[in-house]
């Protein structure tokens, strides 16, 4: 396993690392008011990073999900939320160039509206009774009705991260009078914005953390989308994106909150060896107490690197799986568990000062708070993981809650 990044990686790092620290002068603002980072998008954009999650064939940088989560890892230590909100375009992205069943010429021509046209995209999956513990309760229920020259939408998604901000947004829709309800059909819709027709966005983000990635629920009305931009149908929604496109469907998220453990700890570690206690010469950081948690932060957020890392290795090596699917869920656990952690412990060692408005920390902590429920949850994660340490067939496991459709939904896979 070579898990070293090669040139082109590193130069993508080393630009998430000077736009991070570009990021973070505006982060409290943007967190503050809750206001969409819309210069950071452009700064990306002008970085050429529209493109970071395109292979090269398609005309992108293909530095491959282990260059991608080394940047995102970066990226997300200056401002999280607009790491985790730019996450919704790589995921669009790099969730389409890597789909078997989606044309090449349909890529290329997705690969040159980001590219060349500069078009933001984001991701769009979850929806109002969706569940980061229950996975069959993704199944999308937003309807595509069959129109003359394309589609219709109907229905609501929710948690639409960057959405006021995209040019299109890559979901998926349950066919008109389908009776399975894995039946999904994915699309890539002309958004303009939050302006296109029957298109409405409720303004309900007003959250603890990750304020400025503006995740509102978006309602379709009718919202047209022409054939062309049908990309691909499936019978198998939970195998389709979350088994085969792990990576994308929740590797990325993980990465972006193991960014912000990282910038806790390096925070953490500022801020005390450079506080003095009165009466001590030394600075606070030689307290046993503040050199254990710290120790013990630096060893969780280390190992959860390295799964991640093995992780996006596998997925460039080996391809869609179930063995690449294990891997991002031992991953996703171990990084969900370590920022928990890490948040907590960084709080105690820190004191009330390091919880000020002030000082950056304390926006961290908010932002980490979801890093154990961000689909799939650390329990939904431990359950797979431990189903497939033991060989035991995810299919099997008890049936899932009563479902309210009348088919009962299928099996839980996380």
């Amino acid at each position: 396993m070579n898990i070293e990044l090669n040139a082109e990686q590193q130069r993508v790092v080393s630009i998430g690392k000077e736009l991070a620290q570009d990021f973070a002068t505006r982060a409290a603002e943007h967190d503050r008011d809750r206001s969409a980072p819309e210069e950071n998008y452009e700064k990306l954009k002008e970085s050429g990073l529209f493109g970071i999650a395109i292979p090269k064939e398609y005309g992108g940088l293909g530095v491959g999900f282990l260059g991608y989560s080394a940047f995102i890892i970066e990226l997300a230590q200056g401002c999280a939320s607009t790491a985790n909100s730019y996450n919704m375009h790589a995921n669009a992205t790099g969730s389409i160039m890597q789909h078997p069943d989606i044309p090449t010429s349909t890529k290329k021509k997705i690969a040159k509206l980001a590219i060349e046209d500069g078009k933001l995209m984001c991701t769009s999956v979850s929806e109002p009774n969706s569940s980061s513990l229950l996975a069959s309760a993704y199944t999308p229920s937003l309807e595509a009705r069959k129109v003359e020259g394309g589609y219709t939408l109907h229905g609501k998604k929710a948690f639409c991260s960057m959405v006021e901000s995209s040019d299109y947004v890559f979901l998926y829709a349950h066919p008109e009078g389908d009776p399975n309800l894995q039946a999904s059909i994915g699309f890539l819709v002309p958004i303009d914005k939050g302006k296109a027709e029957g298109v409405t966005i409720h303004d309900v983000w007003d959250m603890h953390g990750m304020r400025a990635t503006r995740s509102n629920t978006v309602e379709y009305d009718g919202t047209f989308v022409p054939d062309e931009l049908m990309l691909h149908q499936t019978d198998e929604f939970l195998n389709d994106f979350i088994i085969r496109g792990a990576n994308w469907s929740f590797g990325g998220f993980a990465a972006v909150y193991l960014g912000i453990g990282v910038g806790i700890l390096n925070f953490a570690s500022d801020f005390l060896t450079s506080r003095l206690a009165k009466g001590y010469a030394q600075p606070q950081a030689y307290h046993p107490d503040i050199r254990r948690r710290i120790g013990n932060i630096a060893s969780e957020l280390h190992a959860a690197e390295l799964a991640m890392k093995y992780a996006a290795w596998h997925s460039d090596t080996h391809g869609a799986g179930i063995e690449t699917f294990y891997a991002f869920i031992r991953a996703k656990n171990t990084i969900g568990q370590a920022v928990a952690n890490t948040a907590k412990s960084a709080t105690i060692a820190c004191g009330a000062s390091g919880l000020m408005k002030k000082v950056p920390l304390e926006r961290m902590i908010r932002d980490a708070a979801t890093a154990p429920i961000m689909p799939p949850n650390v329990d939904a994660a431990a359950d797979q993981a431990g189903l497939l340490t033991m060989g035991l067939n995810p299919a099997d496991v008890l049936p899932p809650l009563k479902s309210t459709e009348t088919l009962v939904a299928p099996a839980v896979l996380i």
